[in-house]
């Protein structure tokens, strides 16, 4: 006769799993250090930390604007809701942007088709551009579609708000590069061998809904990460958010989810009825440790009647300013603190005295700066056309240089989570002028490595973006298992680690 267990012996065997489970813990996040360095955002990447403090850093503002609108496929203004990227075949920057003929139809979604081939409904054209330097554009003549009866023009598409990617993963070569774009108040995707040739894959709108969208792709398991625009349901005021979709294969997509929405510190400024906080956008790229998301800020502080605004205006007022968000895994996200303006605006009546309307969908990184193209604004989002002028404008940090863990004179120390090295390198992109930084390499349960300890190490005093940590002996970083970091700092500014350096516009420094 089977004997029924008693209440002793069910708590028993309740502990002795407990204990089973407690003596086999999950094993540590391991975080693979590629092409992508791993950023101090949040602490992510970080096992302990003491006596360090994380820093945010506004970036500068280049002093004029890059791109203005200056053709007729143009319109009055240009956006860069879309893709800067650097091709190192053609040895150019390349822009994807948008121009937008007959703005003032625009508003009330009356637009006509001004280019032969666009799609039923109206788009506005997506242009494409070049640059040796970053700063002075060339729009090409492309031959591609006619404008007024005209291919002497720089269009390559009838999508709006573009974002685009060139997808490592991508074995057809037909399909390498990739985008997502907002038309007649849907999503869709399109394919490219070239960035130049586009076609529509599927035929068919990938989301509902339309607005502004950027993209983002998973470095490790090349996830294509879709963050877009549509109403947080029962808002009230239908308040713009984020949401996101992915796929895995760029055809079949997720239902979108909700991942990024004002809170009641975003709204602590309100004092009348219909005033409140919304996300405009967010572009996300990723870090070795996750992904950064630049939200835009918008404070919506009047709302006007449809039709009674003027001239290529909004009937939403109010500023847009650009904070630093953080993930792990691009779903959840956590908003850096204190929330500030990370990208500084100019004098009212400036080129950038306005709003910040988007942001390119990535950053570019050039010798020793880190550079992201805006749509910037004359006035708020609800200005009329004049005074309101729309532009392309950059905003640059140092290389990776949005938020640093900083070191005072008495010193602290970082401890990484485990990182699987690509190659046998430990760069460090520091500022230790006016201090030192001495580095150990430990195996993954934390045991130190021969050769590889803080008695070895020769300290790093320099600014650099790229200081190889050197231990004497020769002793170098393992590559065939994890390892982890740990750094003895004094005086310093800590950006990044990596094991791989970009030299893309090295100049030597």
């Amino acid at each position: 006769m089977e004997k029924i267990p008693t209440l002793r012996h069910l708590l028993f065997t309740v502990l002795l799993a407990a204990n089973a489970a407690a003596a086999d813990p999950a094993p540590a996040r391991v975080i693979p250090l590629q092409d992508l360095p791993l950023l101090f955002v949040d602490d992510g990447g970080v096992a302990s930390r003491r006596d360090l403090v994380r820093r945010q850093h506004p970036a500068r503002s280049h002093p004029k604007p890059i791109v203005v609108a200056d053709r007729p496929w143009e319109g009055d203004r240009v956006y860069v809701f879309g893709t800067i990227l650097h091709n190192p075949a053609k040895q150019l920057f390349e822009m994807w942007y948008v121009g937008v003929p007959g703005a003032g139809e625009i508003l009330a979604h009356t637009q006509k088709v001004y280019v032969e081939g666009f799609r039923e409904g109206g788009a506005t054209p997506l242009l494409y551009a070049t640059s040796r330097n970053g700063v002075d554009w060339d729009k090409p003549s492309l031959g591609l579609y006619a404008f007024n009866g005209s291919k002497d023009n720089n269009i390559v598409f009838d999508l709006d708000s573009a974002t685009i990617i060139v997808d490592k993963f991508e074995r057809d070569p037909s399909r390498r590069y990739k985008m997502v774009a907002y038309s007649t108040n849907k999503y869709w995707s399109a394919v490219s061998p070239d960035g130049l040739h586009w076609r529509n894959d599927p035929a068919t709108p990938i989301l509902d809904d339309g607005d502004t969208v950027t993209m983002a792709q998973n470095p490790v398991t090349g996830e294509f990460l879709v963050y877009h625009k549509k109403p947080q349901p029962g808002s009230d005021y239908d308040r713009r958010v984020v949401w996101l979709s992915r796929s895995m294969d760029f055809r079949n997509w997720t239902q979108p989810e909700l991942v990024l929405v004002p809170d009641k510190i975003d709204d602590t400024w309100v004092t009348r009825p219909g005033e409140r906080t919304e996300f405009y956008n967010m572009s996300v790229f990723p870090h070795a440790g996750g992904f950064l998301g630049l939200p835009t800020i918008f404070r919506v502080e009047y709302e006007g009647a449809r039709g009674s605004t003027g001239p290529g205006q909004s009937r939403w007022a109010g500023p847009i300013d650009v904070e630093i968000a953080s993930s792990l895994d691009g779903r959840q996200w956590q908003r850096a603190w204190p929330r500030m303006n990370i990208i500084p605006q100019g004098d009212p009546g400036t080129f950038n005295g306005g709003a910040i309307l988007g942001l390119a969908t990535a950053p570019v990184h050039y010798g020793r700066e880190t550079w992201v193209y805006y749509t910037v604004l004359t006035t708020n989002h609800g200005g009329a056309m004049p005074p309101k002028r729309i532009a392309i404008a950059r905003a640059e940090w140092r290389r990776d240089g949005y938020v640093s863990l900083d070191a005072g004179p008495e010193g602290g120390r970082l401890e990484t989570v485990p990182l699987r090295f690509a190659r046998p390198e430990l760069i460090l992109n520091a500022d230790a002028r006016l201090g030192q930084v001495r580095a150990a390499v430990l195996e993954a349960d934390g045991r130190p490595i021969a050769g590889l300890g803080f008695a070895e190490s020769e300290p790093l005093r320099e600014d650099t973006i790229k200081g190889a940590m050197r231990w004497r002996g020769g002793a170098r970083v393992p590559t065939d298992r994890p390892v982890r970091v740990a750094l003895e700092l004094t005086s310093t500014r800590l950006y990044s680690v990596a094991s791989t350096y970009d030299a893309t516009g090295d100049t030597g420094n």
